[in-house]
């Protein structure tokens, strides 16, 4: 069980294969300086989801983001059916004998110039209707920036629709796009994204995209507060992220840290912006687990909302969470304090 509170009244379900549905949730909502009504998520969910779990995920993802969820439904039939699916998914575009997508839309450019690449392009995606309507949201204005959240088999759909608007549109539709992999068995990836992985480390799912020679994959051994090291369900992820967040800048294992990035951990938190929920249950995280680095990374969070382009929005957020503040002048006072703690703690307090 998560500590994340779903209630699905009033939520929309999604009813066929590849339905988009909106999601919002009503705690997130009800924080006008935390949540950003302007940012959308795109979410594909796994194999194996009925559509109220799908808006499970879509809505605790919602809480966690602090944003509005636009949620692709990839529909589950049975699971034979399913296995079938992911590894046609797998093979859409890189398997041994396929074409990729840039090598088909370029074949049917010169056989048949009549007909639009991209038309030829989304009819191959079609097989799997969820990844024909992501390949169609990716490529819409409102989406243009839209970070790209996928869980388990949704990693493969996503994965297949932007080798699909690269090859439609060129590589540099696609550069910068930002997609966060949860869980994933996807081995392939087009280059110019930028890709964030968490898996952990007893999900079988993960071994299927093979070895992390990059090291690159944010990992946790278990799910928060459970004995039991064997899970793959997205909420078991989200209920973990402050331990994906912060091991994501961490070198160790078995609660030793060998090495941390506490510059780069700062500069993840202070990205989040006015999302203060989740940039507080990553001090609370760090404060219980790492206290030798929690005081330096609120150091550098500190210092570096000086001149951060937010830094106005967030200082009025910081102002009504006075937990949060609370928790950084103990962290900064905790031991000896150095002259920039007591400056930094000066910041917090005339908040």
């Amino acid at each position: 069980m998560t500590s994340i509170q779903i209630d699905l009244r009033g939520a929309q379900l999604p009813k066929a294969d590849g339905d988009v549905v909106t999601y919002v949730h009503a705690e997130a909502s009800r924080s006008p300086r935390h949540f950003d009504r302007a940012r959308r998520a795109l979410f594909v969910n796994g194999m194996g989801n009925t559509p109220v779990d799908h808006a499970r995920s879509a809505l605790a993802l919602s809480l966690v983001q602090m944003c509005t969820v636009v949620g692709v439904y990839n529909m589950s039939s049975s699971f034979f059916a399913d296995l079938a699916q992911c590894l046609a998914d797998k093979n859409q575009f890189n398997g041994p004998l396929s074409l990729s997508a840039a090598h088909r839309a370029s074949f049917h450019r010169l056989v048949t110039p009549q007909v639009p690449a991209e038309r030829a392009i989304r009819a191959a995606l079609a097989r799997n209707p969820a990844a024909a309507t992501l390949f169609d949201l990716l490529r819409s204005p409102l989406h243009k920036r839209s970070q790209v959240f996928a869980h388990s088999q949704g990693n493969l759909i996503v994965s297949n629709a932007l080798q699909a608007v690269a090859a439609v549109d060129g590589p540099a539709a696609i550069q910068g796009r930002v997609v966060y992999s949860f869980g994933s068995p996807s081995v392939s990836w087009p280059s110019g994204i930028r890709h964030q992985e968490f898996g952990f480390t007893w999900d079988p799912f993960t071994w299927l995209a093979g070895f992390d020679k990059s090291l690159s994959i944010s990992k946790v051994g278990m799910p928060n507060g459970s004995l039991q090291p064997i899970t793959h369900s997205f909420l078991e992820y989200l209920d973990s992220d402050p331990e994906f967040v912060v091991n994501r800048f961490r070198v160790g294992g078995l609660g030793l840290t060998l090495a941390m990035d506490e510059a780069g951990l700062a500069q993840c938190l202070l990205a989040m912006e006015t999302n203060l929920r989740r940039v507080h249950r990553v001090f609370d995280l760090l404060a219980r687990r790492h206290p030798s680095d929690a005081d330096d990374v609120a150091l550098l969070y500190v210092q570096g909302l000086h001149g951060h382009a937010q830094a106005a929005r967030i200082k009025a957020a910081l102002k009504e969470e006075r937990e949060l503040v609370a928790l950084l002048v103990k962290v900064l006072d905790d031991g000896w304090t150095t002259a920039d703690e007591k400056a930094a703690i000066q910041t917090l307090q005339r908040l």
